[in-house]
């Protein structure tokens, strides 16, 4: 009975560690809130909103930590200064260096705009990207009690006036086709 006993507290203490609402969440970069856009091709002098979102959210989002790629030095001249938007309640840090954002309160997935950068598009090309964070790399916490960190796989970048970016093909729908070409 103490072997029985010692093995179903071992069991439980394992599977408690890793344990984690969302283990396949995914980052991208959308140009569209509310649905997957990684490409948009606007009009010179007009303003575009680059979302940092979230998706595959099981058991929803309450903080994200990330930093955002500085357009102005990977794009001279393509953009004017941009600025970040936090569409949740609280943010630490800054979003070029390393920020984390957070909500007070559960937020729903399956997908989740935790923030947009602002861009005066001024014509180029270029890629939004979004970089782990230099202290909280690829975090996302659910909304557990108490909640628990989950890593993000970074999917998309986003990209502006036809840029080719980093959009990863091994998503949830490509992925039975990849498998059946080597069955």
């Amino acid at each position: 009975m103490r072997t029985f006993l010692t093995v179903l507290m071992i069991a439980a203490m394992a599977v408690t560690a890793f344990a984690g609402g969302n283990p396949n969440v995914q980052g991208y970069v959308s140009f569209d809130e509310f649905g997957r856009v990684h490409d948009a091709m606007p009009a010179p002098y007009t303003t575009i909103n680059a979302y940092i979102c979230f998706g595959n959210l099981d058991m929803g989002l309450t903080s994200a930590s990330f930093r955002v790629n500085d357009v102005m030095v990977d794009c001279p001249g393509s953009f004017a200064p941009p600025s970040f938007t936090n569409l949740l309640d609280l943010a630490i840090g800054d979003y070029l260096g390393g920020i984390t954002v957070s909500a007070t309160e559960c937020k729903p997935g399956p997908d989740v705009a935790v923030g947009y950068v602002s861009l005066f598009y001024l014509g180029g090309e270029c890629c939004v990207q979004i970089l782990p964070h230099p202290d909280y790399p690829g975090w996302v916490t659910d909304c557990n009690s108490p909640a628990e960190v989950d890593y993000y796989t970074y999917i998309a970048d986003g990209s502006v006036g036809g840029a080719l970016c980093m959009v990863n093909p091994v998503e949830d729908s490509s992925w039975g086709g990849i498998k059946a070409m080597y069955r």
